[in-house]
């Protein structure tokens, strides 16, 4: 997108441009939405048109945008005579530049690597889906509701934790036009992408390998589950802590190398910290109060003098976004009545996150020996070799936080959650390991042989060697899980179907009073019980005055939906029941039911069917309902 539609020259080092990208615009993306939702003003056409501002402003360029209209009414006087001048002697008005596309468009090798492994961690959480039995619990419910209040304008609610990430969501959901529940389900494996290229940006940055290192690390992330407590059956769910960590990661490299964020200009530094960890703050408070400060404990010790200003620059920034997200969060509960130290406390341990030691290769224990042991001599090794402070100071300053955090978790504080530290556990890990396939690499290297190797077959190489050993490695961790029930899947994707195939409110959907979440502030909701006694009425009533507007008018309450979408269960498995609360004699009584109607003449056809799910459309009022009808 960069390279077709804004100007300059393409990047050199397209993996950090990339990066770089993420971390200021992403956190203007979710400062903006929150500053939006505060003045009832976040919406699909306000993001494009702020978009197409951007876009335009990037396109002609802010230099001329602030220019003073002086300047700017002579650039235009001689626009206006240089396209007279061509008119006159007949000439193409715009002068063209042939280029070879390979030129302008060209993607550096780096960079296909970095998203080539984003796209295996993706495919890799996508085939773990399977084992998924987070969908339609409670949690995810809740998680709904808190998706579809931030489109509501609702931000702040004392009986929630932040809800930036949310807020990306909604961010998402409105650009690529799909529903909340796929949108729910789909962000955390794009959330994996994200991550797996900010891992191989982070090592590419703080090692100075282009390729070979940040691959390793990032294939660690996104290939092995057994070296850290997971919860198999939710890792494919999208988590405040990782969404976090695209942003906390960039912070640790700009603390370290500022000169990677403020490009051109010195003063800018200030202000992009400062959004990134606002956003930071408005996404995790765990991340904002347990991750980020004993990085900053850390940091000043290896940081050169004349980088030390902006350490404190940082600081300041850290201080100030944190000040004002609280005091705005502090204000908001003391208005509502609630406590703020409960809101804080509450954000710091998390109810729906969990973690098991049972996928594990080894006792959480000695793991964290043996990460404590590696990261020992690790450090003692790059301190021998220490002869420039820039050479390995940055990967040593991240070690030692590594393990200050672990130090912290063994002290049993009782806000510390241990489930939260798991969650980001495997990315710190792979990191760690990173380094240290790292510092045995330039060790080979430098004192025993110097070994060149095409880029192309190392690639190949690792990749063939990091899939085998998690495919026989982990045989074990699969074959424990069962593969959950397919049908709460099913439901997501007809929901998906009938809102973007229905108009919004034309219609009405007969469930379990279970999934009467789903359809808030999209259509109509019917229990089959509804559906079975005062609906039964209403369809008699209408049909018999359908044509006489006037009764129809002054009885609305007989106006029935133009069509009426009815999910069917084919269940043979207790589990689905007690799950979806659906019980057999309704659904019975329910296709009776619409037996008996269509007998009376209406038309009712199979909508969506897979599995043990069927949906019927009954149809009131032909191509009143259909989008594509109605075109």
């Amino acid at each position: 997108m960069k390279r077709l539609f804004f100007k300059g020259k393409g990047s050199k080092n397209q993996v950090n441009s990339m990066a770089g990208m993420w971390a200021f615009f992403v956190s203007i993306i979710i400062v903006g939405i929150f500053l939006l939702v505060q003045i009832n003003g976040y919406d699909l056409m306000t993001c494009l048109f702020i978009m197409v501002i951007f876009f335009g402003v990037r396109l002609v360029g802010i230099q001329n945008v602030l220019s003073d209209s002086a300047k700017f009414r002579r650039q235009r006087k001689m626009i206006l005579l240089n396209v007279l001048e061509k008119s006159e002697d007949k000439e193409l008005l715009i002068d063209t530049v042939e280029e070879k596309p390979t030129k302008r468009l060209s993607i550096n090798f780096p960079f296909v690597i970095m998203a080539l492994t984003g796209f295996v961690a993706m495919a890799v959480r996508f085939y773990l889906l399977k084992y998924d039995n987070y969908q339609l619990s409670e949690s995810w419910f809740n998680e709904i509701a808190i998706l579809k209040g931030v489109s509501q304008q609702n931000w702040l609610s004392n009986d929630t934790g932040v809800v930036g990430q949310y807020a990306l969501m909604t961010f998402y959901e409105k650009m690529t036009g799909i529903s909340p529940e796929i949108t729910l389900e789909s962000f955390g494996i794009l959330q994996a992408f994200v991550l797996s290229f900010i891992i191989f940006w982070f090592m590419n940055t703080m090692t100075g390998s282009k390729i070979t290192v940040p691959l390793m690390t990032t294939l660690s992330f996104a290939f092995f589950f057994n070296f850290v407590p997971i919860n198999l059956s939710q890792i494919t769910h999208g988590k405040e802590t990782l969404m976090a960590l695209t942003l906390v990661l960039p912070v640790m490299v700009y603390i370290k190398k500022p000169w990677l964020l403020y490009a051109r200009s010195t003063r800018s530094y200030r202000y992009k910290i400062f959004v990134i960890f606002t956003a930071i703050a408005l996404i995790d408070v765990y991340s904002l109060l347990v991750l980020i400060p004993p990085f900053f404990l850390v940091a000043p010790f290896f940081i050169s003098k004349k980088r030390m200003r902006f350490y404190w620059l940082a600081l300041k920034a850290y201080l100030l976004a944190t000040g004002i997200v609280l005091g705005i969060y502090a204000f908001y509960l003391y208005r509502e009545g609630a406590d703020f130290l409960q809101f804080i406390m509450s954000n710091l341990l998390s109810v729906t996150s969990s973690t098991y030691t049972s996928n594990m290769m080894l006792p959480y224990d000695d793991l964290m020996r043996i990460i404590q042991i590696v990261s020992l001599v690790a450090v003692l090794v790059m301190f021998l070799m220490m002869k420039k402070k820039d050479k390995w100071a940055s990967l040593i300053a991240f070690i030692v936080y590594v393990n200050v955090l672990i130090l912290i978790s063994f002290q049993d504080y009782r806000y510390f959650d241990h489930d939260l530290l798991n969650e980001i556990l495997p990315v710190f890990i792979s990191i760690v390991l990173g380094i240290t396939f790292y510092l045995i690499m330039y060790l080979f290297v430098t004192k025993v042989k110097k070994v060149f190797m095409p880029e192309g077959f190392a690639v190949v190489l690792i990749f063939v060697l990091f899939a085998s050993a998690a495919f026989f490695g982990q045989k074990d961790l699969f074959s424990k899980e069962e593969p959950t029930s397919r049908l709460s899947k099913d439901v997501i994707a007809a929901y998906q179907e009938i809102s973007s195939g229905f108009l919004p409110y034309s219609y009405a959907v007969v469930n379990s009073n279970t999934l009467r979440p789903l359809s808030t502030d999209s259509h109509n909701f019917l229990t089959y019980r509804d559906f079975l006694g005062e609906y039964a009425v209403r369809d008699s009533v209408y049909f018999a005055n359908k044509e006489d507007k006037e009764f129809l008018r002054a009885n609305t309450q007989y106006i029935i939906p133009n069509s009426l979408l009815v999910f069917i269960y084919d269940l043979t498995n207790e589990d689905d029941f007690i799950q979806l609360a659906v019980y057999l004699d309704l659904t019975d009584e329910v296709t009776e039911r619409m037996e008996k109607l269509r007998s009376e003449g209406r038309t009712i056809r199979v909508f969506f069917q897979k599995g043990d799910l069927t949906v019927y459309e009954i149809v009131n009022n032909p191509g009143q309902a259909k989008i594509n009808e109605l075109l």
